[in-house]
């Protein structure tokens, strides 16, 4: 009788179990190409092999054949043999082997490893999931726990949302009084919306004034970049830079006095897009942060402008000079040419930018990547998918700032794009979670609302849709269970036969202060 498959998440695509098994030690050594020595580090360095190891080994192969991020996972007695093409598919089957040796029986520091074949590659090539540190800061230790995660689920981009209304948080030597003003805001804890009075929840708390020194995004950085992750920083732009604002005054269209602020939810406040002066700042800024990303992608966010449109075609002569030049009349056509602009400063730097999508028009650069959240017709979505290509995070189904009774796990693995309106595929890159952080003012409570999801949701973004199964992921997830709590990770304990009994008065996480976090805290403590 064959011994049972370990619990792989996400699924492999081709996973079949052999006669055998083959023993792990200390002693074994870990031989790969030069091109893959992350991958082998990352696997020496949780085997703990010594340098003259010697019995036996686990080998890593070049195999042009094998599609991108992909690999095969071979077991026998004699050894183990992970082939890829690339560094990326190398990693991703060292880390399927991590995991077949976690759950595999072990004493003396041997580890008994059943013989097995794996064939595997991505759906996607994006993978991703965002954190929100503008609104609520968590720190180096938070992101590089964060990263781990992603590593094992094999999700490779980290899209890390850095200024907003509530805060500007990387340093900067250019523009220091985005660190003296712009990183710090009067109250901790944000208001702004009616609901949240219901709830008993109101802003206050101490001042509130963080920001990454550059040292440490780098040493971020390179810890994602040994992990085969690529960071995706956010400056969202026009709207979103109260902030911004708050320490630059002259970049708006009213010149009035700004606070960092406080409260949620979309403000008129916005960049003045008719003056010179603007265009120079965002250059000089994106400049200086592109610096510290060595990565592809840059996100220049141009979300929830609405109300900045009105004020530009209303109250600002400057943009409505800048308009009757360019023979437009809409407040939401001189945001594309804005935000055209700002995507010529970021090829000059190398960089793709990404921006979301209610911010793109129709005479959105097409090399613009979109970012999909908020609905449109189907119509919009297939002119534009045939016209540029797309990151999908469909709201609220990739939302985990919703609550769980909102967005359940299950909700998360179903997840279709097709069944959003991207009927061109070949046009979608992939798929990202979001986990904005209004509410969720503490990186325990933001783990509990990314995980379990972030399992379900790898899963999605990996695995071809025709070997996924729903009742077959829920069994696997009991071992990543056991991770969890090894990890201290504060996983939601909630299933779906208890949503009944947790009464939400918002569709959001409000941190610890939420009524389904409550309720799962008295389930850990019964465990």
């Amino acid at each position: 009788m064959k011994a049972p498959k370990y619990s792989i998440i996400p699924k492999p695509q081709k996973y079949d179990v052999l006669d055998g098994t083959y023993t792990v030690t200390p002693d074994t050594e870990v031989l790969c190409y030069p091109e893959f020595i992350r991958a082998g580090k990352y696997l020496s360095n949780f085997l703990k092999t010594k340098k003259d190891a010697h019995q036996g080994c686990i080998k890593f192969l070049k195999d042009e054949k094998i599609p991108q991020e992909g690999y095969k996972l071979r077991v026998t007695p004699e050894g183990i043999e992970i082939s890829s093409s690339d560094e990326n598919g190398a990693f991703y089957g060292a880390v399927t082997l991590k995991l077949m040796i976690m759950q595999s029986k072990a004493s003396s520091g041997k580890a008994v490893v059943n013989c097995s074949y794996i064939y595997d590659f991505p759906k996607y090539s994006y993978r991703g999931g965002m954190m929100d540190e503008s609104r609520h800061f968590y720190g180096v230790d938070a992101v590089k726990k964060t990263l781990d995660s992603f590593a094992l689920l094999k999700i490779n981009k980290f899209h890390w949302h850095l200024s907003d209304d509530q805060g500007y948080r990387i340093e900067s030597e250019v523009f220091p009084l985005l660190n003296e003003i712009s990183s710090k805001r009067q109250y901790e804890l944000l208001g702004g919306a009616e609901i949240l009075s219901k709830c008993g929840i109101q802003k206050g708390g101490d001042e509130y004034f963080h920001y990454y020194k550059k040292d440490e995004i780098r040493e971020i950085v390179e810890y994602a970049k040994n992990l085969c992750i690529d960071i995706i920083p956010e400056i969202d732009l026009p709207g979103h830079t109260v902030a911004i604002l708050a320490a630059y005054p002259e970049l708006s269209c009213l010149k009035g006095n700004y606070d960092v602020f406080c409260e949620n939810g979309i403000t008129k406040d916005i960049l003045c897009a008719g003056q010179e002066e603007t265009y120079d700042f965002v250059e000089k800024l994106l400049t200086e942060v592109a610096e510290l990303f060595p990565y592809k992608y840059f996100h220049i966010g141009g979300d929830e402008a609405i109300k900045g449109h009105k004020l530009w075609e209303n109250e600002c002569p400057v943009c409505q000079a800048k308009m009757k030049e360019l023979g437009i009349t809409k407040g939401k056509d001189l945001q594309v040419y804005f935000n055209n602009r700002v995507n010529e400063m970021l090829k000059k730097l190398g960089k793709t930018s990404v921006e979301w999508n209610d911010g793109i028009g129709d005479n959105t650069d097409s090399d613009i990547v979109g970012h999909y959240w908020l609905y449109r017709s189907p119509a919009w979505i297939k002119k534009e998918n045939n016209k540029r290509k797309f990151i999908v995070s469909t709201c609220p189904a990739l939302y985990f700032d919703y609550t769980y009774s909102m967005v359940p796990l299950k909700k998360v693995y179903k997840f279709d794009v097709v069944k959003s309106g991207f009927i061109n595929e070949k046009n979608v890159m992939g798929i990202e979670f979001e986990s904005w952080s209004e509410w969720i003012d503490n990186y325990d409570a933001w783990e509990f609302a990314v995980y379990p999801r972030i399992f379900a949701f790898a899963e999605n973004a990996w695995t071809q849709d025709k070997y996924k199964n729903y009742k077959d992921f829920y069994k696997r997830l009991d071992f990543f269970k056991m991770y969890m709590k090894s990890k201290n990770i504060n996983y939601s304990r909630i299933e779906k036969k208890l949503w009944f009994k947790v009464k939400n008065k918002t569709v959001f996480h409000l941190g610890n202060r939420g009524a389904e976090y409550k309720y799962n805290e008295k389930l850990k403590m019964a465990e």
